[in-house]
């Protein structure tokens, strides 16, 4: 399913389910960001690639929140930023915070921003 258009290199953004040590986990990914196993057995870049935009659906697990939903990546790439509800380690405390794309990384959390 197409969720937007990627914010680095202007192509599709879609999602696709795939397992990850045995849990069904959604990666959204650019069209342009193929990756292939190498003689390793570890997944890399293709020579072809010439984006590198692909985020989990997990990548927020380590502050209690289960999922990045399909929505949220739909509003970020088309917003630029997103609000999400994260967890203390206890998920006694509850935060929202803003995230943004990151080249790097896929996605960031702004911390130091508080949410109005």
């Amino acid at each position: 399913m197409t969720l937007g258009t990627c914010p680095y290199c202007k192509g599709r953004v879609f999602s696709k389910e795939i397992m990850v040590q045995g849990q069904k986990v959604y990666l959204y990914t650019c069209e342009n960001a193929t990756k292939e196993r190498d003689i390793s057995d570890t997944y890399v870049f293709s020579v072809d690639a010439t984006c590198r935009f692909r985020v989990y659906s997990n990548v927020f697990r380590r502050w209690n929140k289960r999922s990045f939903s399909e929505r949220e990546m739909r509003t970020l790439l088309q917003q630029g930023q997103v609000i999400v509800r994260l967890h203390g380690r206890k998920g006694t405390r509850e935060y929202f915070k803003y995230v943004v794309t990151d080249k790097e990384y896929g996605v960031s959390v702004l911390w130091d921003e508080e949410v109005a």
